[in-house]
This record gives C-alpha cells, structure tokens and sequence, in this order.
C-alpha cells in the first residue's frame, strides 16, 4: 500500500510515463514554437546578433564539429579543440592590446565572466591587500547586474553610485566611495543602458591610486570597440592599453557572432588565474581543477567562437561594423528629426537609448508595439532600448516613419500607455 501511494505522488509530478516516437515529438515542438516571438526579426530591436545567414552558418556548423565532445577534457582528449580554446583567447588578448604574458579562459556567459573576475579579485585582495570587514566592489549606476550576483555568491558587497554623470559613470562619486574594504573597481565598455562607454582611463587611475583590481567590463563593447576606433570613431580608452585594467570580460556570443554561450574573462597577467581557479583532490577520483564555475561543457561554443573569429578576421569584422554603424546614423539622425525624441548619450556600439521630452516614452513604446515593432523598456529616465543589427538595413527608414507617427499622436494626446514601467528580465 504504502509503495502504491509513492507511485502515485510521483506521477502526479508529471514526469512522461510512455515512450513518444521523435518525428511526432518534433512535430509538437516546431507547431508550439510558431507561436514563440522570432529571435532575430527586421522589425525587432530587441537583443539578437546577427550579422549575415552565412556567418550564422559558420557558427552553427562550426559548433557541430566539437557539441558533442566535453572542453573539460580539452587538453588531455582533444587537443585540437584545445587550440581552438588557446588561439581564440590569444586572439581577442591581441585585439585588446593586452601586454606579453596576458592570459584568460573561456566561459559559458558574461555573468560568468564577471563573476570570475570578482572572485579573482577577492582571493588576490586575501594576499595582497588583505581587509578587515566585506570585500567592497565599487561600481557606477549602469554597471551589469552581474556584479550584484556575484557579490551575493562570492560573500562581496557592491557600492552602485546613485547616478549617472551624462550618462556615463560617477567617477568622483566612486572615488569617495573606496574605503579601506575595497578590492575591486569596475567600468562598463559600454553598459548596457545608454551605450556611451564609461571614462576606463579615469578608473583605471582610481585602481592605481589605491591598489585595487579594475575590472573593465567588455561584454557589450569588448569586440565591437575595437573595429569603431579602426573605422574612425572617437572611442575612448577602454582595454589593456589602459594602466591599471587588471581584468576584462567578453561575451563572443554576442558582437562576436559565435554561437550561444561563450565569453572570456581575460587577465593582464595570465598568472592571476590562480586566483579564480578551483582546484581540489580530496576525493578518490584525483585531482579536478578548472579555472571557472562550470565543469562538464560542451566543446562546441569554443570552437564556434574560435571559426568565427578565424573566418571573419580583421577584414570581416571590419566590413560588418561599418554596416552596421550606417544603420546607427541612419536611426540617431532620424529620431533628432522627430520632435520631442532625444538619443541618450553618445552611441558607443550597436544599442540606442531613446528619450521622449515632454510626453510618455511608454506610449510611443506600445504604440509602435501595435505596428509590430518590438523593443525593450527602459527606467531612470523611462525610455527605450534598441539593440541593431544587419536585418534593420532594410526596416530602418520604416520604423522611423512609425515612430514620428506614433510620438505625434502621443504628443497631441491620443495615445496613452496601458502599462507603466519596464520589466524586461523576469524569468
């Protein structure tokens, strides 16, 4: 009786009791996902990289030669997914200026990344410039909520500035917030609100001064920065050329077209990787080390993001950039053309954040919403995020005229919002 009762409680759990043929099963998948927003669509800003069919289908064959094999056996069973992993790194280290000796690993996200190199930074700060209270991490208002989680992990605690200084960071205000607890700076190249890279140099002085880590955060930037300053953009000082930038975090997966998920967290000097690494041999199965959070990872992301790199080169990504930044002028000249809109900050990358003067943001979002259009919500000020990429070529000009169409009917008040705030991150 009693084993009865535990069968039925775990069917009631709704685990699949009879075995389901796959073509009938992949039939029900496809039919359920048509009715899921497209990833990538000319009428959608929100985040999707995407840079041409045939540099998807690179990444996506390339993942396929190494999915099924395991990167934590990389140097001992697969050396050549191995060289992929040490020449995607030496590569992007050779893209950011880094100095001879400079090192890094892979990672399945920029979260990861990050929380790497705060981890680095604490037990670095353990045997250098030990403290007496909660290891403090200094960042500016728009600094990624990775910083958070990482600090509630990794026992740490996150000074955020209250503001934002023309939407670039409060480094006056970070530098009256380091106190003797603080191991860690960070700066955003560029965040994720605004897209104007924050002032690295200046930070990377505060590090200086005072002994600490300075973590520049290229998740976003970390390779779109690169291609603008060669194409002539006035870029600021981001990367290792910089003194004082310690580590840097950059998400492939993004602007560097690789297949989801791969970033790299990368070093000045490759020997602070101990600092993030685990490494532990108390148990009977020998030593097990690994330089980030996750163990058991597909190969695959690695050698996506190493045909990528390889593929495109210099040329490649150069010739994507200046695509893609026409496609930014063609929508920053456009919306100063519309009145009342305004561009937040100076775009550094490939995201636009745009304000409404005197009349409500959201309802020029959920009119141009009505029209198909699909962006994200954005707060402190409300406003709107649009991320670019190559389909906007062809939908630029149309979205636009929906635009200027819907911010005059708000204007004149014919159009209000149904919803108040932004909530795009709920999971």
């Amino acid at each position: 009786m009693a084993a009865k009762a535990a069968t039925d409680v775990r069917r009631n759990r709704g685990f699949p009791q009879a075995s389901r043929p796959w073509d009938g099963l992949k039939a029900e998948m496809l039919a359920a996902h048509a009715d899921d927003n497209p990833w990538c669509h000319e009428r959608s800003f929100t985040a999707a990289y995407f840079a041409g069919d045939d540099l998807l289908r690179c990444a996506h064959e390339a993942y396929d030669v190494h999915r099924d094999e395991n990167g934590l056996f990389a140097a001992s069973a697969y050396p050549s997914l191995a060289a992929c992993e040490r020449d995607l790194i030496a590569g992007v280290l050779d893209l950011l200026h880094a100095p001879e000796g400079a090192g890094g690993s892979t990672t399945a996200g920029g979260t990861e990344s990050i929380l790497m190199a705060m981890k680095a930074a604490r037990d670095w700060a353990r045997e250098n410039r030990p403290v007496a209270g909660v290891p403090e991490v200094v960042v500016p208002k728009t600094a990624h909520a990775a910083f958070d989680k990482g600090a509630a992990w990794l026992g740490m605690k996150v000074i955020r500035m209250e503001r934002s200084e023309g939407w670039r960071a409060d480094v006056a205000g970070m530098a009256a917030a380091i106190t003797e607890n603080t191991v860690m700076i960070a700066g955003s190249a560029p965040p994720y609100p605004y897209g104007e890279t924050d002032p690295i140099e200046e930070i990377a002085a505060l590090a200086v001064e005072h002994d600490l880590w300075m973590h520049s955060d290229g998740c976003i930037g970390g390779m779109i920065l690169p291609f603008m300053t060669m194409l002539g953009e006035p870029i600021p000082p981001f990367d290792f050329a910089v003194p004082g930038v310690t580590s840097m975090s950059v998400d492939m997966h993004k602007f560097g077209y690789a297949h989801k998920g791969i970033s790299l967290c990368l070093l000045r000097d490759k020997a602070l990787e101990r600092y993030h690494r685990t490494t532990f041999d108390g148990w009977p199965a020998g030593t097990y080390s690994t330089p980030t959070i996750t163990g058991t990872r597909s190969g695959g992301a690695v050698a996506s993001a190493w045909a990528v790199m390889t593929h495109l080169g210099e040329e490649g990504y150069l010739r994507i950039y200046e695509a893609q930044r026409r496609i930014r002028e063609r929508l920053v000249e456009g919306i100063g053309a519309i009145e009342g809109l305004v561009v937040l900050g100076r775009p550094h990358a490939l995201h636009v954040t745009l304000y409404a003067d005197g009349f409500d943001i959201f309802a020029v979002e959920e009119g141009t919403a009505a029209r198909g259009w699909r962006s994200i919500r954005m707060r402190e000020p409300d406003s709107i995020l649009l991320w670019l990429n190559m389909k906007h070529a062809a939908s630029v000009d149309d979205y636009l005229s929906d635009l200027a169409e819907v911010a005059d009917e708000v204007r004149r008040g014919g159009l209000t919002a149904a919803m108040r705030g932004a909530s795009n991150y709920a999971t």
